[in-house]
Order: structure tokens, then sequence, then C-alpha cells
């Protein structure tokens, strides 16, 4: 074999390990890229997902066992469900795994639901596995301290409790449950209004307060369905006609009080002016009697009152009071007597 041989020989096989050790560099590289755990994943359980799409969702910061993870779930469920649609949902935020499993609770409950609807759901209230099994069993929510007076001015305090079940349908643009409770404590609040006799209430809550109220009605906008309603109870609050009468009476009592005080104090008026009276009675006694010792000088002075009619005026003056003196005595003495008299009787 000539060296030309050998050299061309040579040049052939470099070129061949070359190209091979290219190859396999690149091959090595792009299996470094590949997330081949969740390749193999795909593949054996029955939903293939190429190499360059796994390595697109995880240059795409996406969670590709989650991907992955649902999109197998989604194949052996039999969900019509692309992994274009599964990857749009990841990047907008929402939790896959948990839309495919409502998928899968709505569908073995018999419940229609799309992808779409879940995805939304989903992405409106991040409960959306929640809500699907709200939709599925009903629930029993209370509405209390429902107050409002009838005709006749008695106040009425209900309660009542309404069994629902979510409509996923209208949960997007549905009125919610804050809502619906408005609607209803609105419509028995009405009926309390319109009531002529608080006892008609009282006797038959539900067909005074639910009578004419039409589920239907209530929740045509409303993302619940109401299934029932019940009055659970209802009780008596204030009373306007008595507290008007209360009322009433404490005026009267405040209004005789004042006209009590307004007659003491007139009767105190009275008697101060009866005192001062007698004060100036009193007074105009002793200025009287003041007048009588310079009467009797003057008399004396001018001659026409001796000493002697002076005397005799003295004497008489005491002899009166020593009778008067006697006289009380003894009346005194015969009410004594008559007080024995009537203890010896008894």
């Amino acid at each position: 074999m000539s060296c030309s041989t050998l050299l061309q020989f040579g040049t052939t096989e470099i070129v061949l390990v070359s190209v091979f050790g290219a190859l396999l560099l690149g091959f090595i590289i792009y299996l470094c890229f590949v997330p081949l755990k969740n390749y193999f994943t795909a593949l054996f359980s029955g939903a293939y997902i190429p190499t360059f799409r796994l390595i697109s969702i995880k240059n795409r910061k996406l969670v590709v066992a989650n991907i992955v993870n649902s999109y197998v779930m989604a194949k052996k469920s039999k969900l019509e469900i692309s992994l274009k649609e599964i990857e749009s949902l990841s990047l907008s935020g929402g939790d896959v795994v948990a839309v495919i499993t409502s998928l899968n609770l709505a569908k073995n409950s018999g419940i229609n639901l799309s992808f779409e609807l879940a995805s939304a759901i989903e992405l409106a209230s991040q409960e959306v596995l929640q809500k699907v099994q709200d939709s599925i069993t009903s629930q029993v929510v209370t509405i209390d301290n429902i107050r409002a007076f009838t005709q006749n001015e008695v106040e009425i305090i209900a309660s009542a409790k309404i069994s629902i079940k979510l409509n996923l349908d209208k949960f997007v643009n549905g009125l919610g449950l804050d809502d619906l409770k408005s609607i209803i404590n609105s419509w028995i609040l009405e009926n309390i209004s319109k009531t002529k006799d608080h006892k008609d209430i009282m006797r038959e809550p539900n067909k005074a307060l639910l009578s004419n109220l039409d589920l239907r009605v209530v929740t045509q906008k409303s993302m619940f369905n109401v299934l029932d309603i019940n009055i659970v109870s209802v009780e008596m609050g204030r009373n306007l006609n008595t507290e008007k009468e209360v009322q009433s009476l404490e005026k009267e009592k405040a209004y005789a009080s004042i006209e009590a005080e307004r007659r003491k104090n007139a009767e105190e008026i009275k008697e101060i002016r009866m005192r001062a009276k007698t004060e100036e009675m009193k007074s105009a006694l002793l200025d009287a009697e003041a007048d009588v010792p310079r009467a009797i000088s003057q008399a004396i002075k001018e001659g026409r009152f001796s000493v002697m009619d002076y005397y005799k005026l003295m004497n008489l003056q005491a002899d009166t009071a020593m009778r008067r003196a006697i006289i009380n005595s003894k009346a005194n003495d015969d009410d004594y007597d008559d007080d024995d008299d009537e203890g010896d009787f008894f």
C-alpha cells in the first residue's frame, strides 16, 4: 500500500471521527436541555410529547412536571384537552392540576363543564375544585336579624335559612352570595311592612313572609340556584304603640309634677305674703300699743286724766288678767276630768 493511500485513508477516518464526535456532542448537549424524566413519563403513559416541545415548555419558565402530569391525567381521563390549552392556562397563572381534577369530578357527577369555563373559574377564584364541589352538593345559608315594622307598628325580627347550589354556568357573570342574601332580605322586609297585623306573621311565618316569593326571579341573575327557603325564627321587637302610650304617660306625669310644683310654689308665696301681712299687723299693733302710754301721759299733763284714774285702770287690767287665768285653769281641769272619765268607761 502506497503512502498516499495510507494518508488518504487516515484523513477519511479523521473526518468521520470528527463528524461523529460533533454529532455525539450535539446529542449530549441536546439531552442536557431535554427533561428526560418527564419525557419518559409522558411516553410510557400514552401521552407522547415531542422533546422539542418539552424544551419549549422549559424555556418559557413553566413547571414541566405539572404540565406533563396534567396532560397525562387528561389523556387517561379521556378529556378533550390539548397540550396548548394546558400551557396557556399555566402561563396565565392557573392551577392546571386543580382544573383537570375538577373536570374529572364534574364528569363523574354528570355535570357538563368545559375546560374553558373551568379555567375561567380557576383564574377568577383560585378555587375551582371547591366550586365544583359546591355545584354538586347543596349548602345551607342563614340570614339573621331581618327587622321591619308591620302596619300596626310592631317590629318583627326574623331569620331565614336558604338551601342553595352553585350554578357553574353563571359563576363568572352571576351575582354572588351577598347579593343573593340582600335580595331575599329585601323581599322579606317588604312582606313584613305590607302585613297589617303582626299576629298573622307570628301565627304562620312562612305563609306570611314567603307566599309571594318566586325562587326563579330570585335566582335569575345569581350564580346560585335556590332549592328551598324557610323562616326558622320569628320574634317581636319594639311595639311603637306601647312606646307611644308610655311616652304619653310620662308626659302626663311630667305635666302633673310641674303643676304640683307650681301649686306648691303658689302656696308658699301665699304663706309668705300672709306672714308678711301678720308681721305688718303686729307692727301696727305695737305702734298702737305704744301710743297708749303716750296718750295717757298727755291726758295727765292736760288734766283730763288723773293719777288715781291711771291706778284704777292698772288695777282693772290686773283683775281682768287674773280672772282670765282662773277661767283658763278651770277649763284645763275640766278637760282632765273628762279624760279620766273616758278611761274609766273603757
